[in-house]
């Protein structure tokens, strides 16, 4: 098998020859790439998820898909390839087609293989680097890739450090990459949730934004509340809230800000749930001061694809709404990172905020 970007560019054009139609009059296939997305897995196990996502992202963002992993057996070639056609959809008169390179590497080698890896991207695309592991301290072809990409993609939910690590990125990433975009899939999960509560405070509720003294947050018993954590800084953010306390090691059960109207606290509660992902949020619970308070909630529901939105204010009015809420899995939270290809102004101001809260990382 010899190893070039011409050697795959041919397999991928002669795999492509054997699945045009027959039959003349058969609808035939166009190859559509929208982006460049290059994945690294630290290990088979995560290589094998990894691939699912990708095949599985073929059918809401077409593009050239690259993944490297380590190689099983030591005694295998330093490099091997594999190439995958993928049809996922139809736009007519064609099917909309894309593919899927795979690299297996010798562990020694797979540092080495950024040069490669660029000349399998498709030109005047965007680049999306997408590692899904713990966040690498020292990795050469995690910095070429990212000082040559217009973004990275992070999963906060992996890092084995999650406090250590979302301070480094604070601190080091516009420093390292100022050129490079950061994205985080932790913080996309917890996108319907703001919406949410943002739906609570619209029209008349929104005088009542002012006046909140106490959010509570809660998420799954044995798990981080670094989810839940983000929440609470984006609405920070939002209200002008200014943190008090002295730096933060690890994410504590209660944090205290100072707001134009008086203090705020925020509680991260851990409560037990039969749910298997424990670190998602189960419920958001906002209370108000003055003389008649309000309390909004957002609760998960014995359906896990839908919760309880509820507004009330002491002796007075109220509401409550089922809203239906879907999780999104890993190819669709990619999927929906992958539709704006800017910055995302809000996640920037609430790392930056993560910044100033955390305690110094070790560099």
């Amino acid at each position: 098998m010899t190893l070039s970007a011409q050697a795959i560019e041919h397999d991928l054009t002669e795999l492509w020859k054997q699945t045009q139609p027959a039959k003349e009059g058969e609808p035939g296939l166009q190859r559509v790439y929208t982006t460049n997305l290059v994945a690294y897995a630290e290990d088979h196990d995560t290589g094998y998820r990894v691939e699912r996502v990708l095949m599985d992202l073929t059918q809401f963002q077409p593009g050239r898909y690259i993944l490297i992993r380590p190689a099983l057996d030591t005694g295998e070639a330093p490099v091997r390839y594999y190439v995958s056609g993928h049809c996922p959809f139809w736009a007519e008169p064609h099917r909309v087609c894309c593919d899927i390179i795979k690299l297996v590497a010798q562990t020694d080698s797979i540092e080495n293989l950024y040069g490669f890896t660029f000349s399998l991207l498709v030109p005047d695309l965007p680049v999306e680097l997408w590692w899904p592991g713990d966040l690498p301290l020292k990795n050469k072809f995690f910095a070429k890739m990212a000082e040559a990409s217009n973004r990275v993609w992070v999963d906060s939910a992996k890092f084995k450090n999650p406090e250590q690590s979302v301070a480094r990125l604070a601190f080091l990433w516009k420093q390292r990459f100022p050129g490079t975009l950061l994205a985080d899939m932790n913080w996309v999960r917890i996108q319907r949730w703001r919406a949410l509560i943002a739906e609570l405070f619209d029209g008349a509720w929104a005088k009542y934004l002012s006046q909140i003294k106490q959010v509570t947050l809660e998420y799954g018993e044995g798990s981080h509340p670094l989810r839940g954590f983000f929440l609470a800084l984006w609405m920070a953010d939002r209200m002008g809230w200014k943190y008090k306390g002295s730096p933060l090691a690890s994410v504590p059960e209660k944090i205290d800000f100072d707001s134009p109207s008086g203090p705020v606290e925020v509680l991260l509660k851990a409560v037990p749930v039969q749910d298997a992902k424990r670190d998602r949020i189960f419920a958001v619970g906002i209370l108000t001061r003055g003389e008649k308070p309000a309390l909004f909630s957002i609760v998960r529901d014995a359906d896990p694809h839908m919760v309880m939105a509820r507004a009330e204010v002491e002796g007075g009015e109220s509401f409550s709404r089922a809203v239906t809420f879907e999780h999104l899995h890993s190819n669709q939270v990619l999927a929906e990172g992958l539709k704006n290809l800017g910055a995302d102004v809000a996640w920037d101001r609430v790392l930056s905020l993560a910044g100033q809260i955390l305690e110094k990382p070790i560099l």
